[in-house]
């Protein structure tokens, strides 16, 4: 049974010392470093409550982190959370689309990217969309419907509305949450990956051959994902099953990140910008980078620490794939700044 995986001294062990290392910087009054001192003792009763049902998550702690809000679980439940999150992916993984390139071994966003432009010359129209407020958008109903067809484990089950029926503390007040999912949690990937399978799997029929053989190419990488079609026509139909899935889902497209168009006008996606003349870094990512870079410098920092910041930036962003840096779409706009310091010896 999956619970008795999630349970077992392997499993647990794996996502203790994951935990650890992901808490390794916190304070010394940090409960990480409860869990460490009394491990051993700790993992008996750990696998007592979860074998027999009685493991319950306890409230989260929600926090501004940069641009969006995370909800802290406790380093406990956030080792539970990663157990399952090991078990339950070995398990889902032959039911999830090789399309989705956030899973491990699909090569990833660096994957995804490669996909993208190694098919540009094939086609002449794209479309390119994500989903408006992906995470806190996911209908726990629909959710577990789904998750029912692949888990038939009572006690993961349990879990599971557990990890999705929260108790978040907000400024000294207690939130219901009864839509959406956590981020920054170990588990979340894995079931927003999950969520939008029949989005993939419609795709996989209309564009694949076996319902109409449209021969697009589609690649998603988390709740971002292209479709590239040889002719409008093709591509109008390809976005009207993407609208009817998203509907079934009660899902929304983000009406600033959709695209749809020839690719001979460029377009944007997981950061770099695609056009027939090749890849490039997009506008928006550059304009992230500088926005850090006056952070950093409103904060004090020396020269030394911005050019550290500048050199990993751009390592991220040449590493995994080949870019043509061309004027018009990457340095339009930010002056001799990207010259200097990224294009120079960077």
């Amino acid at each position: 049974m999956l619970i008795e995986q999630i349970a077992s001294d392997e499993v647990l062990e794996a996502a203790f010392e994951w935990v650890c290392e992901q808490r390794s910087h916190y304070h010394f009054n940090g409960d990480i470093w409860q869990l460490r001192r009394w491990w051993s003792e700790k993992k008996l009763l750990l696998q007592q409550s979860i074998l027999n049902g009685s493991y319950r998550f306890r409230e989260l702690r929600r926090f501004q982190a940069n641009d969006r809000m995370i909800e802290w679980w406790c380093s406990q439940d956030a080792l539970v959370l990663k157990a399952m999150a090991i078990v339950l992916t070995e398990h889902l993984n032959p039911h999830l689309s090789y399309r989705c390139f956030h899973l491990a071994g699909r090569g990833g966003l660096k994957g995804a990217v490669r996909e993208v432009k190694a098919h540009l010359d094939e086609y002449q129209f794209v479309f390119r969309t994500d989903v408006k407020k992906y995470y806190a958008s996911i209908n726990h109903h629909l959710l577990m419907e789904l998750v029912g067809l692949y888990v038939k484990d009572d006690a993961v089950i349990t879990l599971l509305w557990g990890y999705l029926r929260r108790y978040v503390s907000d400024g000294g007040m207690f939130l219901d949450i009864t839509q959406g999912i956590s981020l920054g949690c170990p588990l979340s990937p894995l079931i927003g990956a999950l969520f939008l399978k029949p989005l993939d799997d419609c795709m996989a029929s209309l564009l694949g051959g076996l319902g109409g053989g449209l021969g697009c190419l589609y690649v998603r990488y988390m709740d971002d994902w292209v479709i590239l079609a040889p002719t409008r026509w093709k591509l109008r139909r390809a976005i009207k099953a993407v609208n009817r899935v998203m509907a079934d889902l009660l899902l929304e497209k983000h009406p600033d990140k959709t695209f749809i168009g020839r690719i001979s006008k460029g377009f944007d996606f997981l950061g770099y910008w695609f056009s027939p003349q090749g890849l490039g870094v997009a506008k928006k990512t550059v304009e992230r980078m500088m926005a850090k870079v006056t952070q950093l410098y409103e904060q004090g920092a020396d020269d030394c620490r911005i050019e550290s910041y500048l050199r990993h930036w751009w390592r991220w962003v040449r590493s995994g794939v080949e870019l043509v840096l061309c004027r018009g779409n990457t340095r339009e706009g930010f002056g001799g700044f990207f010259d200097a310091y990224l294009c120079a010896g960077l």
